[in-house]
């Protein structure tokens, strides 16, 4: 593998509720780029993101997986989370260390309690967001519906980029607005046709294709102007004032795709490695002095670790993000937290359990390293003469805590009758609630 520069990285979060269709979309893209060879399946429990026993046994996401592509002259990086609220913590340090968020919405749900839970943390972390209307073969999938939903969540910021020619059994085609085109799959294809727009979804397609040149001109001064000049805008410069949109969040796209069926994947694979921001484009992380560390490749190297695995034959592996400066196999590092010195001996950009081994990566890239001595979650290393330490993941206070607060919150008041008639010595009445006030007891221990 290359070294990739700066702003070649693209480090994007796949998120959605869960079976939105993350890890066999997973599938599809790392069998498009030709990472593997034949695509997995949940059923068949041989899915590159869910290769953990517990993963497959349950039959779906439990841990946060990072796969890594090259497409396009760019290192692609993304973060497989979980779907259910009770594994959110590999969402939050995803979007944490992402520059951007991919959501999965299930064209036959909609969206769901997951996908608000979600979107919450993508709106307080201020991340680009961009979403993927998923699974629309299903048979009861609803592309109409399911914008509308996103609309009442975001209003007019979401612009279709994508919209189908059917629904469920029906699905076997995409206008691309963008493009102004048809692309139509035959049974059992991968790959569509190209066509022409037909008559009967022209206008359809004017009226969409109107709102994405005035989300794309309003992200810009210059496209303004040349927009109010001439009414219209090359696909370049649209796709510059999508990217601008994207970046500054007034402009969430909406794609549509079949994971499963590997239809549309190839595009929206290389819409986000021309669109999707770079790590340069976003804002720089603050460092625990409250200082901007801007990912820049000459500047001291400083790794920020946001997870650790445990994986047979191997032992600990150790997933990091360069902060700043550059890292190469044999560089020596200090540990700000533990104070220890490491040496990272091997490096590798990652896919589930398939390890790319690589000699360097620059700032803002995600890779992982194996038998570190004393690296834990959270840690960061510096060159001799970095000083940066991180510590800006926040996960949210795990949810049996908050119970117990609770009970014991709404129990204060009991406890406060129970002591009253004890002064008052009332013994009648402690023997009547004795049941109740032994599991208020019990539950505030």
């Amino acid at each position: 593998m290359k070294v990739y520069k700066t702003n070649e990285i693209r480090n994007i979060a796949l998120i959605g509720n869960a079976g939105s269709g993350k890890t066999t979309l997973a599938e599809a893209m790392l069998f498009e780029c030709g990472l593997i060879k034949r695509r997995g399946s949940i059923d068949g429990k041989n899915t590159v993101s869910d290769y953990f026993p517990v993963e497959k046994e349950y039959g779906y996401s439990v841990f946060s997986t990072v796969f890594s592509y090259e497409w396009k002259d760019k290192l692609m990086n993304f973060i497989d989370c979980p779907g259910s609220d009770d594994f959110v913590g590999g969402v939050v340090s995803a979007l944490n260390v992402a520059d951007m968020a991919l959501m999965l919405i299930d064209a036959a749900n909609g969206v769901e309690v997951g996908t608000v839970n979600q979107l919450r943390y993508v709106d307080n972390l201020n991340k680009p967001l961009i979403f993927l209307m998923n699974q629309m073969d299903h048979d009861k999938a609803d592309y109409d519906n399911t914008f509308t939903s996103l609309k009442e969540q975001y209003g007019n910021k979401v612009i279709p980029i994508q919209y189908p020619t059917g629904n469920g059994s029906a699905f076997d085609g995409i206008i691309d607005v963008l493009k102004q085109k048809l692309y139509k799959w035959k049974p059992g294809a991968t790959a569509p046709d190209v066509l022409e727009i037909p008559d009967n979804e022209q206008a359809k397609a004017d009226e969409y294709y109107q709102a994405l040149l005035e989300a794309a001109a309003e992200n810009d001064e210059e496209l303004m102007e040349k927009y109010f000049d001439q009414g219209s805008l090359t696909e370049d410069e649209m796709r510059l004032g999508i990217h601008k949109g994207i970046i500054s969040r007034s402009l969430f796209p909406l794609f549509c795709a079949s994971g499963e069926k590997n239809m549309a994947v190839h595009r929206i694979m290389n819409f986000l490695s021309m669109v999707a921001p770079s790590p340069l484009d976003v804002p720089a992380p603050l460092n625990n002095a409250g200082e901007e560390v801007k990912p820049d490749a000459s500047a001291p190297t400083s790794l920020f670790f946001f997870k650790t695995t445990v994986e047979p034959h191997i032992g600990e592996v150790s997933y990091f993000k360069v902060m700043s400066g550059s890292i190469k196999e044999g560089d020596d590092l200090v540990n700000i937290n533990r104070g220890s010195k490491e040496r990272l001996v091997q490096l590798y950009t990652v896919a589930g359990q398939i390890r790319n081994k690589v000699e360097e990566l620059q700032a803002g890239s995600i890779g992982a390293a194996v038998k570190l001595k004393d690296v834990r979650t959270g840690n960061t290393l510096n060159t001799k003469d970095g000083e940066n330490k991180f510590d800006f993941i926040r996960y949210p206070e795990p949810r049996y805590r908050r119970a117990i607060k609770a009970v014991n919150e709404s129990n204060s008041e009991k406890m406060s009758e129970v002591l009253t008639r004890m002064k008052e010595e009332d013994p009648t009445w402690l023997v009547e609630n004795s049941k109740e006030l032994k599991q208020i007891i019990v539950s505030g221990q």
